[in-house]
């Protein structure tokens, strides 16, 4: 038997990490003059696979169903290897990717408010510092007085690497002194949800005595 992997490399691009990605396969074929017994398949890395390899007939083939989970961001490798007796090897290579979330700023503190009415709006930007798409699953305000917040904003339920949105939070206290609360954004990301710590005052007005 004269054994011969193909293709000798598999690279699988970019992954995001804790996904799998397509299967690629590789082959290994036969060009000799008598059977190839193949006592077995394996990968080192990210790399995972099924085959249907045993014995491969003379001019015959068989093949390895390759996926690729990267575990953390970054260039990953590993091999596929083919046992016959020999140890036949295929490179493999692929590109974990990940979103990240930056809030900017971290804290947002509101000057003394009526209650019942409305302060001007505070603006947080949110950033993707990774490199893949972040996909949002929400944005709230949450915590002991959420419901003297509100807010809106531009994010829509994905932000590009590199891309930011903005979301703006309004103050209207429902009674006095200190309130806080929390704006929460839910999402794909290392670290969901991000917070951002909010607080502000809540003040009634005093009447003037005739």
């Amino acid at each position: 038997p004269i054994p011969a992997p193909w293709p000798v490399s598999v690279n699988f691009g970019n992954q995001k990490v804790g996904t799998s990605s397509s299967t690629l396969t590789s082959t290994l074929s036969n060009s000799g003059m008598a059977p190839l017994a193949v006592s077995g398949v394996s990968t080192t890395g990210d790399f995972s696979q099924t085959d249907d390899c045993a014995t491969v007939a003379i001019g015959g083939s068989c093949t390895a169903n390759v996926t690729f989970t990267p575990t953390v961001v970054g260039a990953r490798i590993g091999t596929l290897s083919f046992t016959d007796g020999k140890v036949q090897t295929v490179a493999l290579s692929g590109t974990g990717t990940a979103p990240a979330v930056t809030l900017s700023p971290t804290t947002l503190k509101y000057a003394t408010q009526l209650i019942n009415t409305s302060s001007p709006a505070k603006t947080v930007t949110l950033t993707n510092s990774g490199n893949a798409t972040l996909n949002i699953t929400s944005i709230s305000i949450t915590g002991t007085n959420a419901a003297d917040y509100s807010q809106t904003n531009t994010c829509g339920t994905t932000v590009n690497p590199g891309a930011s949105c903005t979301i703006s939070v309004t103050f209207k206290p429902t009674a006095k002194n200190t309130r806080s609360a929390s704006l929460s954004v839910a999402d794909d990301a290392v670290g969901s949800p991000q917070t951002v710590a909010l607080s502000g005052v809540g003040t009634v007005v005093k009447l003037t005595p005739k």
